[in-house]
C-alpha cells in the first residue's frame, strides 16, 4: 500500500484522538502516557540546558497532533502557534485551545510565515519519506527559526532498518547540512528513550508495566546514557544571532 501522508494521518487521528493515535496505537493508552512524559523530561532538560525559557515566546508546535506539546507550551507561558496537515488535528485543537492559533498546512509543501524563538518537531520528519520532501520539510522548519532561536526535534539519526512504510530515517550528517545550509547550528543531541517506545522481543511483556519502565529509562537518561546507533533522539540547533 502506498503511503499518502494526509489521507493516513486523517484516518488515524480521526480513529483515536488521543496519545494512541500520534504514538503507538497497538499499545494502551497508559503505556503511551509514560511515553509522552519521558518526551517531556527530556524537552525539560534540553532547554534548560539550552537556557531557554519558553514565557512569553513565539513557539511554533509542527505537527501538533492531539496537543500534547501545544498544552506544554502553553503552560509555561508561549504564545504558541500548533501547524499540522489534517483537518482533525485542526479542528479539535482550535475549541480546545482558543487560546492558541492553528494553521493546516504541510511543512514539506511550503514555508512557514513568520519567525520563531523556537520550533518544535516531535516525531514528524521520519513520517517525510520521499527524500525531497524531506529536505524540504526540514528546511521549512529551519527557516521558521527567529535570529537566536532554536530548532528542536526529534529523530533516530541513522538510515532506515527494517521500520514502517511511513517511516523513513536519515543519518546525522545529513540533518547538519540542511540545518548548516539555513543558518542552525547543531547545539546538543540527547536520547529520548531507552526501554519505552522500543520493541524489546523476548521482554515485550514489560510493555505492560509502562510507569516501571517509564522510571528506568529516567534514571539512566538522568545518567547521560541510552544513546545507541537506533536510539530516538532530541536535537537542538539554534540560529546563529
Amino acid at each position: 500500500m502506498t503511503y499518502e501522508p494526509r489521507s493516513f494521518w486523517e484516518e488515524r487521528l480521526g480513529e483515536q484522538f488521543d496519545l494512541r493515535g500520534t504514538g503507538e496505537p497497538g499499545l494502551s493508552l497508559d503505556y503511551n502516557r509514560a511515553c509522552y512524559a519521558l518526551r517531556r523530561f527530556a524537552l525539560d532538560r534540553a532547554l534548560a540546558r539550552a537556557g531557554f525559557d519558553p514565557r512569553g515566546r513565539r513557539v511554533l508546535d509542527v505537527g501538533c497532533g492531539t496537543g500534547f506539546f501545544v498544552e506544554y507550551y502553553l503552560a509555561r507561558g508561549a504564545q504558541v502557534t500548533g501547524l499540522d496537515l489534517t483537518e482533525a488535528s485542526v479542528a479539535r485543537l482550535s475549541a480546545k485551545f482558543p487560546q492558541a492559533r492553528f494553521v493546516r498546512a504541510d511543512i514539506a509543501e511550503q514555508p512557514v510565515a513568520g519567525a520563531h524563538e523556537l520550533v518544535n518537531v516531535f516525531d514528524v520528519f521520519f513520517h517525510v519519506t520521499d527524500d525531497a520532501r524531506w529536505q524540504a520539510a526540514l528546511g521549512h522548519a529551519a527557516q521558521a527559526v527567529a535570529p537566536g532561536g532554536l530548532l528542536v526535534y526529534t529523530d533516530v539519526f541513522a538510515p532506515s532498518v527494517g521500520l514502517e512504510a511511513h517511516n523513513r530515517t536519515r543519518a546525522l550528517e545529513r540533518h547538519r547540512v540542511v540545518l548548516e545550509h539555513h543558518g542552525l547550528r547543531l547545539e546538543s543531541l540527547t536520547p529520548t528513550h531507552v526501554l519505552l517506545n522500543r520493541d524489546l522481543k523476548a521482554f515485550r511483556f514489560l510493555n505492560r508495566l509502562p510507569w516501571l519502565l517509564y522510571r528506568l529509562d529516567r534514571s539512566v537518561l538522568g545518567l547521560g546514557l541510552g544513546r545507541t546507533v537506533h536510539s530516538n533522539q532530541l536535537l537542538v540547533a539554534r540560529r546563529v544571532a
